[in-house]
């Protein structure tokens, strides 16, 4: 089975695994995909074929397959390739590997650092009743606007035990497709960015979380924040030299920060007060 995505030029195929359709879809929020008919179709960008050993997924971006036993973990890993594939068709496009939250009338970016957790502390925010726009993966607009990728928030298993029950009641009421790895969050209407929305970006924030820290929150320097911006986009379209232009002008402009903080419990409701926050709803 073909289907084919509507940012995406080249159709994605199912070699004996229709069902990754239904858990594709399952993640994703408003991305409209269909079953291609006829057999006109361009060569397919991504294959995903059920073997002995699991799904098994080839793309150009891959060196060697990527195989996945799971269902849940072959279509979470599947998005790698998806967004690639988003942004080889749209040059204007960069890719960064951050959180988003909608704080007021922009987003606070958390880009990626190993085990700062800030997916947890999407969620918490998100409890809080503030609007994601990503937890993961965000796309930059051409003028620098961040735009939602409509992925369902990701949490890593076993869930934290020191979440809170704010956290441990929103979590419980959203709980949607799961595996021993990771667990996504069916958000309630208005919690989650709808697909390409987009923003201006206020400020940009890295995480330290350590759970004997003291709250703090420092300024960081353009030229800190430019690194780990650089460091977390994953777009190969856009020239060296542009990346750095655009990443420079999104850095010099937000307000940055260095947060350093115990738990994610504490650290959004400081964040909340410190910059802010209204809820969404």
């Amino acid at each position: 089975m073909l289907i084919s995505f509507d940012d995406m030029k080249r159709p994605v195929a199912l070699n004996g695994c229709d069902e990754m359709a239904n858990a594709i879809g399952s993640i994703l929020s408003g991305w409209s995909f269909h079953k291609v008919k006829g057999n006109k179709a361009p060569p397919p960008a991504i294959i995903i074929t059920k073997t002995r050993q699991g799904y098994s997924r080839t793309s150009q971006w891959l060196e060697k397959p990527a195989v996945y036993p799971n269902i849940i973990n072959a279509a979470c890993d599947f998005l790698v390739d998806a967004f690639k594939c988003v942004v080889a068709d749209d040059p204007s496009l960069l890719c960064m590997h951050t959180a988003a939250v909608e704080f007021g009338d922009g987003l606070y970016l958390f880009p990626s650092t190993y085990n700062a957790g800030k997916s947890t502390l999407t969620a918490h925010l998100a409890a809080r009743g503030l609007k994601v726009f990503a937890d993961d993966v965000l796309y930059i607009t051409h003028d620098n606007l961040g735009m939602a990728p409509g992925v369902l928030p990701r949490l890593r298993q076993p869930l934290p035990e020191d979440g809170g029950e704010t956290f441990d009641a929103f979590v419980a009421s959203r709980r949607g497709p799961q595996s021993r790895r990771f667990i996504y969050l069916k958000m309630a209407p208005g919690e989650l960015a709808d697909y390409r929305q987009s923003l201006p970006i206020k400020g940009i924030i890295e995480l330290h979380r350590d759970p004997e820290a003291t709250m703090e929150m420092l300024p960081a320097s353009t030229a800190d924040t430019l690194k780990r911006t650089l460091l977390q986009n994953f777009s190969e379209q856009v020239s060296a030299l542009e990346t750095l232009d655009r990443l420079h002008g999104i850095s010099e402009a937000a307000q940055r920060f260095t947060l350093r903080y115990p738990d994610g419990a504490s650290a959004a409701r400081y964040l909340i007060e410190t910059l802010g926050a209204k809820p969404c709803q």
